[in-house]
């Protein structure tokens, strides 16, 4: 076992790994950060082929502002500018842009639903107030804050606890009960329920969370791009002193008597430091980096019953975009349906994309550099669960023979959905390539697929009785990222450093007091 280097062990060098690891090494800690792949950003990183650049990961985010302030904490000054980027639905009932305020697309419903005009207009008093009332959250409420803070934000008044009531009658009751309440029509449910055709399934806070960010704050690209957040980062922490070692997978995180000391690579390596941030998603972290008898049952009981999201099918496109009839598209995102079967019909057949809701999003609207000249870029992307895959996977990074053959197929039959809103995209393909639930898994390093934290369903949202997940039953070993959080309150990006600085400040208030 090598000799103590480090003040801080961090695993995985993702948004939120770097970021932690950034503010940590921002205040004089010994930093190391672990990362199995070959390359920094995990999923928030980009691939290239044939002149096209295409991103693994997220596409956009919300809270812009927060984004920068951490930025600018860890001593990264560079000038960012930010796109906001626009959001379409089109469905056999509705064509909408839903991105834009609330009091717009309240109007824009009641046009569109006409019979529906009181009901919307006393649904959308009513949830703009219960979104007033939480959006600030991770300013004052205790679930959403670490240790001292946390202990601080406990002590309320009166009114205080009033509001701490509310918040919590809205993370338990589910927000088909709200919309049902004022809306009769089951199809409007669907799309303020969902933002989309599906069935309205997460609880009313999550739903306010949602809409706040969509229509409110805004969804956003940055100009350096989001892979170019995490090599900002990565710059960071190398200009504080902090090392990251790529091709470095951790095997397993050290305990003895309940408390980290180190952790060991898959090459043997041992490293000793008296607190380990982990930015692998909670389930990999606790099931599979840890030996499960030193860790509390009840804690891997909660981590093995409450899922993840899902993952997908995403299709990477290089087109002549002369070619193709562009009228209906009027965002850079569109969600598309262009049938409406039976509730329950789409899970009984995944590859009836006719009847599937998938998203079109013209990535070169994004990123113009990403693409050759006169070219453009589109990504499709529509949920699939992991096990549907699982039968072509014979090791990591390893499929069977007809892997490519059967995915490449439902790719083809995807765009071919896609030609409905946009003619003649097939004719426009100059390149294609996919990747399934077994690429976010073995090259994304997530849970089984999984691309967009913990549930979203209302069904477990009492599981764990928090929302911060930063702090772990094992003394010394924090989260980072995404599933730090049991909900995206503030998007991907913005979750993952907000996590991240909580974490860092943690450490930093035993190790540095006074610090960060």
């Amino acid at each position: 076992m090598a000799a103590m280097a480090y003040d801080v062990i961090v695993i995985g060098a993702g948004i939120g790994g770097l970021g932690c690891a950034a503010k940590l090494a921002r205040n004089g800690c010994r930093v190391l950060v672990l990362e199995k792949n070959n390359h920094i950003g995990g999923t928030s990183s980009v691939f290239r082929r044939d002149g096209f650049t295409f991103p693994m990961g997220p596409l956009s985010f919300s809270f812009p502002g927060r984004v920068k302030n951490f930025l600018s904490e860890v001593g990264i000054e560079t000038e960012i500018s930010f796109h906001r980027n626009h959001f379409q639905l089109i469905s056999p009932d509705l064509d909408i842009i839903y991105s834009s305020p609330l009091e717009t697309l309240k109007r824009d419903l009641q046009q569109a639903f006409p019979q529906e005009r009181t009901g919307l207009e006393s649904f959308f008093s009513e949830f703009k107030g219960i979104i007033r009332e939480i959006q600030d959250i991770p300013h004052w409420h205790p679930d959403y804050l670490p240790g001292p803070a946390k202990r601080k934000s406990d002590e309320k008044d009166g009114r205080g606890l009033r509001r701490l009531a509310r918040v919590r009658e809205y993370s338990r009751t589910f927000c088909r009960r709200l919309l049902e309440r004022h809306l009769g029509d089951r199809r409007l449910r669907n799309f303020l329920g969902s933002q989309g055709t599906s069935e309205p399934e997460m609880a009313v806070l999550t739903l306010a969370l949602m809409w706040n960010m969509m229509s409110e704050v805004g969804i956003w690209f940055p100009s350096c791009g989001i892979e170019g957040l995490s090599d900002l980062l990565a710059g960071a922490v190398k200009r504080s002193g902090g090392e990251i070692r790529l091709g470095a997978g951790v095997e397993r995180i050290l305990l003895e008597r309940g408390r980290v000391v180190g952790v060991r690579t898959d090459s043997g390596e041992g490293f000793l430091a008296p607190a380990v941030v982990s930015n692998a998603d909670a389930k990999k972290t606790f099931l599979e980096l840890c030996a499960p008898a030193d860790i509390p049952r009840d804690w891997l009981d909660r981590l093995g019953s409450v899922p993840y999201t899902g993952s997908e099918l995403c299709v990477y496109l290089g087109i002549d975009p002369g070619r193709v009839d562009w009228r209906r598209l009027r965002a850079t995102h569109l969600f598309y349906r262009h049938r409406q079967g039976q509730p329950g019909e789409e899970e009984r057949d995944l590859e009836d994309f006719e009847n599937r809701e998938f998203e079109i999003c013209r990535w070169s609207d994004n990123a113009p550099n990403h693409v050759p000249p006169a070219k453009a870029s589109l990504i499709l992307r529509v949920g699939f669960p992991y096990d549907h895959f699982a039968r072509f996977r014979t090791g990591e990074k390893k499929r069977k023979e007809d892997y490519k053959t059967y995915k490449m197929g439902l790719a083809g039959k995807l765009v071919a959905t896609a030609e409905h809103v946009l003619p003649g995209l097939p004719s426009a393909v100059e390149w294609i390539e996919a990747a399934t639930p077994l690429t976010y898994a073995d090259w994304g390093r997530r849970y089984r697929g999984s691309i967009a934290g913990w549930t979203w369903s209302a069904e477990y949202g009492r599981a764990f009785e928090r929302k911060l997940l930063v702090e772990t039953p094992i003394e010394n070993l924090f989260l980072a990222g995404i599933y730090a959080a049991t909900e995206l309150f503030l998007g991907g990006v913005p979750t993952a450093l907000h996590t991240a600085d909580l974490a860092a400040r943690l450490i930093l208030g035993k190790t540095h007091p006074g610090s960060g």
